[in-house]
Formats: structure tokens, sequence, C-alpha cells
């Protein structure tokens, strides 16, 4: 089986021919009458293959490497084999075996006594297990002409998760729309052609998750260093590297809290779900959505990076979640450090 395709655009055409002959993958093709061994005539489509002599074709020749538009060729000789390749020719219903010297297709016939008529065509596949060559007057091909529409790339942004998070949720695949041609050569000629397949397959949109918090830490990443400069601003360290940058630290009394407990929800001031990671603040003292990194002033406890997502202390209090009602009881209280970050 003969087969070119070339991507150009989010649109693009292209077009396959393949023989209807046994053993249909085609690499060579050659549609033309042959008067006689030392004057043929033929339009081969061949690509690129190790037993091919791209550079040596007859005349009127169309050559495609799989990638490029086809390019005309007007000198050259017959397509050459190689030496020592396994050859099987059917013509008239019969099927001769030989082995190939280094010779043209059309010496190959010669040596075999196998005259093709004028009105007959020569089809050359070079298959794994060796050359088929088939000889008719009539060839039946399939030419396939699709345009295909390049899937889209949708973004779910996801304030919960940091600006270098991305996740694929669904991978997108391109559509396709494709017409299938029956198409019979006769003396080289196209005498038919006939629509026998539509294909049509819409494209699936890539859906990608991707956070949008910038200067994130992930809490399981211990503190290597806080460094501060003069004007209270300063660094965080992880131990992995990673370097947030704060603006002010301050000292807040620091108390905890869980869902389930009293009056207590699971649905934050600001639409969110309570979850570790949210901090209940006295919105005067500290505007939703302010990002923090705390630590503990007795330096037993790191809560790490948080979001001012809550409301419901007042004064200089930072409420931290915690997942159970024991984890609240070992925190308690205590005086803590929070880390204003960028």
């Amino acid at each position: 089986m003969f087969e070119r395709s070339k991507k150009a655009a989010s649109l693009m055409k292209r077009l396959i021919a393949v023989a209807a002959v046994p053993a249909l993958s085609v690499l060579a093709l050659s549609l033309a009458p042959h008067p006689t061994d030392n004057d043929a005539s033929a339009m081969y489509v061949v690509t690129d293959d190790a037993y091919v002599h791209v550079d040596d074709l007859t005349a009127d020749v169309f050559l495609t490497d799989s990638s490029a538009e086809l390019v005309s060729r007007k000198d050259g000789n017959d397509l050459l084999l190689s030496a020592g390749q396994d050859v099987t020719v059917t013509y008239q219903d019969a099927a001769t075996s030989a082995v190939s010297r280094e010779e043209t297709v059309s010496q190959l016939l010669s040596r075999l006594g196998i005259q093709p008529s004028p009105l007959e065509m020569v089809s050359v596949a070079f298959l794994d297990s060796g050359v088929e060559i088939n000889i008719s007057s009539e060839l039946v091909f399939y030419e396939h002409v699709s345009t295909v529409t390049e899937h889209e790339v949708v973004y779910q942004y996801n304030n919960q998760k940091p600006d270098w998070y991305e996740n694929v949720i669904q991978e997108g695949s391109d559509g396709e729309y494709s017409e299938t041609y029956e198409i019979i050569y006769q003396d080289g000629v196209e005498t038919a052609r006939q629509l026998i397949d539509v294909v049509d397959t819409q494209p699936v949109p890539a859906i990608i998750e991707k956070g949008t918090i910038a200067n994130f830490a992930n809490n399981s990443d211990p503190v290597a260093s806080i460094d501060t400069n003069d004007d209270g601003s300063g660094t965080i360290t992880l131990e992995n590297g990673q370097v947030l940058t704060f603006s002010e630290a301050r000292t807040m009394k620091g108390t905890a809290y869980t869902a389930g407990e009293g009056k207590v929800g699971t649905i934050t001031a600001t639409g969110t779900t309570v979850r570790l990671g949210v901090v209940a603040v006295d919105r005067k003292v500290l505007p939703l959505g302010t990002k923090v990194y705390v630590v503990s002033n007795d330096g037993q406890y790191t809560y790490g990076f948080a979001i001012a997502e809550d409301t419901g202390v007042r004064g200089n209090m930072i409420d931290l979640y915690m997942n159970t009602y024991n984890d609240c009881i070992q925190f308690g209280v205590r005086d803590c450090t929070v880390y204003v970050l960028d």
C-alpha cells in the first residue's frame, strides 16, 4: 500500500493511493503502458525505501518522500532493483518467482520473458518478504482525501493550586473529515471514480487543569532558612530549594478550628471548601485572599503555606484549619509568626 500525507496547518488535505492487488503494501507504483522493454514510459509514485534508487527513474516521473509534495523528474532510467531480492511477478493469472540482480524492472521482465502489452500497467510493491510485481490491463486504486481539524486546548483554572501546576484531565484528539474514492485505471489513465466511504470524526478538546496561585509552597517541604531584611521583607528558603518572598512578618495569636464542630460549616466566607491551608482572619487585619506562611514562635509547629479564605475571628488573631478536632486540641493556642507572602 502506498500512502502519502503532509500536515500543512490546522486544515490540510492529503492523498493516499493504494493498489488493490495482492499484498497491498505498495511502496513504489508505476502506472503506464509499456510498449517495449526498452521504451517504457512509466509514472512512478515512490516513497523513501532502501531498495529504491530514487534518482534513477524513468521519464515523466512523479516522486514523493512521504513528507514533500510531488516533484516531477524528467530524465533517468527505469526503477532500479537491488540484487538478491526475492521477486514474484504476477501476469495473466500466473506467478513467476525470481531473484533480482542489479537491474531495472524492465530488464527483470525481459530476463523472465515477460512482455507487457501497450494496454497493460505495472505495479511494484516492496515488502518485507520481497518484491511483488503485478501486471494487468486494469488496476484499482483508492484515493483518500481528508481535512484535519486540530483540537483545541481548554484550560480549567484552579485557584487552590500553584501557578506551575498543570494536570491533563482529558487528552485531546484531532477531528477528520475524509472521503474515500475507488478509482479504476486502464491504459495508465483514470477511467472511473466512485465515492465509497465518508468518515466524519469531530475533534476532542484537550482539557488541562492549571493552578493560579503564585509564590506557593508545598507544606510537606520543610524550611531550610528564613532571612529578614531591614525593612521587614525577606525570603523563606525550603529544603527543596524553593524560595518564597514575603513583604512583612507579623506576630499573631494562633488558634485552630475544624469543620463539624459547633456551628463551623464546610464552606468558607469566600465560597471555597475548608481544607488544610485555609485560615480564618479578621478581614480588617488581613484582607481575604492574603497568602501567608505560618510558624509557631515556640518552634514546635509549622503550619506552612495558607490563604486567608475564612472569617470568624476578631483582631490580631489567625485561626488555622485542621482536619480533626484532636489536631485542634494538640495545637491549642500559640503565638505565631505570620509571614505575608508577595
